[in-house]
């Protein structure tokens, strides 16, 4: 204890002036800084909690059961609570200051505790899955009903799981297997480089080259991006052969049927929706076809997309927007959506909750992280002045949303599945860019709907393919093994299943396969179909928001609010859907379709005046 708090002390010496201006986002609701003595206090009882988890995991088979199962959820509920403050405002300094070496110093203490805790999270949580009489108990306790979710959920998952000397031998060997597989993956897909455009550029930087304006750019980068590939794919052939074979055996060993199961089982989703999901898909999947085919003869192709154009954008767009643009086109639009996400938007703006400019140090791209404790989020974004930054900060406020509607629920009761985690990010893209279209004039208006129809694309036809992909490597790995090449094979197939004669199967990616790193993760599979569910699932909502108008208002705040508790099917049915009937994927699908006519419109005038 004494070497923890002199590390401490050394640490909250000289306190360090954090740079704020107008469009940095400020913290100091959460902590003030790492001298601030809330930090200082809650990292002491943090480190203290180690003694009431291990005399609880001690005494907790002693007590009666339905007071064991209170204290053990309030134990959770606090080392939740002061594990999420304390990692959460480490993390977020260090997105915006990758280099800061004092944030890197409390973030090793504070996940070297967190990693040290886990046996004893894992033991209340095994000890919470095997109660004996939990009925009767949640009937007693109103803390209990609150998490009766959450109880059954851990019983359900026990029964797929083995015993606990085999669990842990599974974990252990998994860092030479899987894990180990992982790393190699990473290691060469990070290390290996390519002549590209006269300079050695690494993949990632070639891969990147693909949102070019320019055409022969593009087409360049992909051919490298090819040529990256025929260096490492033997190697990675293995990889994804192992790690898939692990995958179904561990499976098999649980009692699943295949990996695909526990996907399901992990987002609270049936089967039957998966099934009548994707039955709706491929009834529509002609439309997206015949899209992608009129934008191939905009961009003067005949014999559909290359894959190379895939993200290729009709015209240029000339909007730009300053942040102050930004904001207030935001909140013009919020507010004609509804009260609660127009004021959320102002408090997150006035309270300098999102933090804008790009700089050194920062980390890339977006993210929101819910703060339930303070009742506020912070988004993070690299703003560029573009119509895509618009977006960006729309998306994240949809996450702020989602987090503002389920801050009240109880601390181990705020986290959503993979399915559901979009609704309101998506949501808000579709408020955004219904705005946008109806505000362009025709030149632009035909860039916005071909900018929203690609996204969509990709969603659909993309995320399918490479859902099928994987369908298949499971189907075959068991039999045989899989090199490159047919790995290729497979990949080619799925993609010639899902886009037909939308793209040009000359110039086809047959090392999709390599792209995706979520073919790599150790422990999950089937990482794709979520997000067809979620662009397909946010878009219906907004169907029906456009036909209802404010009356669907209340039931889609239930909805969101309703996500954390109850199970995919559950939470639609808040809002009256009835997600194993294909009548709302269809109306989902229905409304980008009339979007496609409203484009394909657009397209033909535009030909016209060109010729």
């Amino acid at each position: 204890y004494r070497l923890f708090a002199f590390q401490c002390l050394i640490m909250s010496t000289g306190k360090k002036v954090l740079k704020m201006n107008r469009y940095e986002w400020s913290l100091d609701a959460l902590y003030k800084g790492y001298d601030d003595p809330a930090f200082q206090n809650d990292l002491k009882q943090y480190h203290d909690l180690h003694d009431e988890l291990s005399a609880l995991t001690e005494e907790m088979n002693t007590l009666e059961e339905c007071c064991a199962v209170k204290e053990v959820l309030r134990l959770l509920e606090k080392e939740y609570d002061l594990s999420g403050r304390l990692h959460m405002y480490t993390i977020l300094r260090q997105s915006v200051d990758t280099n800061d070496k004092q944030t890197l110093r409390y973030l090793n203490i504070i996940n070297s505790r967190i990693s040290s805790y886990s046996v004893y999270r894992s033991q209340l949580k095994d000890y919470l899955a095997h109660i004996k009489h939990m009925d009767s108990c949640i009937q007693q306790d109103e803390m209990l009903k609150e998490y009766s979710f959450l109880l059954y959920t851990l019983k359900d998952k026990a029964s797929h799981s083995l015993c606990k000397e085999e669990e842990a031998m599974l974990a252990k060997l998994s860092q030479t297997s899987t894990a180990a597989f992982s790393d190699m993956y990473y290691h060469l897909t990070a290390n290996v480089s390519v002549e590209c455009l006269g300079q050695t550029m690494t993949l990632t930087q070639v891969k990147n080259l693909c949102h070019s304006t320019s055409r022969d750019v593009r087409k360049e980068a992909f051919l490298c991006e090819m040529k990256a590939y025929e260096s490492i794919k033997e190697p990675l052939a293995f990889s994804i052969n192992n790690i898939k074979r692990q995958q179904l055996m561990e499976a098999r060993m649980r009692g699943d049927e295949d990996p695909l199961d526990i996907m399901l089982q992990d987002s609270f989703m049936k089967k039957e929706t998966l099934n009548t999901m994707y039955a709706a898909v491929d009834k529509y999947l002609p439309r997206f076809h015949e899209y992608l085919r009129t934008k191939a003869k905009l961009l003067g192709y005949d014999n559909g997309l290359p894959w190379y154009e895939i993200y290729a954008s009709l015209g240029t767009c000339d909007m730009s927007f300053t942040i102050e643009d930004c904001e207030a086109y935001i909140q013009q639009h919020f507010r004609n959506f509804s009260t609660d996400l127009y004021d959320m938007t102002k408090q997150a703006i006035d309270e300098h909750w999102i933090d804008y400019p790009s700089h050194t140090g920062k980390q890339s791209g977006a993210f929101c992280e819910n703060l339930a404790w303070i009742k506020q989020s912070r988004i993070i974004t690299n703003y560029g002045n573009t119509l895509s930054d618009v977006i960006t900060v729309a998306h994240e406020l949809g996450h702020a949303y989602h987090g503002m509607l389920v801050e009240n629920e109880r601390p181990l009761n705020r986290e959503y599945c993979m399915p559901l985690a979009e609704t309101a990010s998506t949501f808000n893209e579709n408020i955004m860019y219904r705005a946008l279209i109806n505000d362009a004039d025709r030149e632009n208006k035909l860039f916005l709907i071909d900018t929203q129809l690609s996204a969509l694309c990709q969603n659909i036809c993309d995320i399918t393919t490479r859902y099928t992909f994987e369908k298949s490597v499971f189907e075959q790995c068991e039999e045989r093994f899989m090199f490159a090449s047919d790995l290729m094979q497979l990949m080619l197939e799925a993609e010639k299943k899902c886009f037909k004669d939308g793209l040009d199967p000359n110039w086809l990616h047959p090392y999709r396969w390599i792209t995706k790193v979520h073919y790599y993760i150790p422990d999950i599979a089937f990482y794709n179909f979520p997000y067809t569910f979620g662009a397909l699932f946010s878009r219906g909502l907004y169907a029906m928001y456009e036909k209802e108008g404010e009356a669907f208002l209340p039931k889609y705040r239930a909805l969101l609010k309703a996500s954390t508790t109850h199970t995919v099917e559950e939470t639609a049915a808040i809002a009256g859907i009835d997600l194993e009937d294909a009548a709302f994927w269809e109306a989902s699908l229905e409304s980008i379709t009339r979007q496609m006519d409203e484009f394909l419109i657009l397209a033909k005038e535009t030909a016209q005046n060109q010729g």
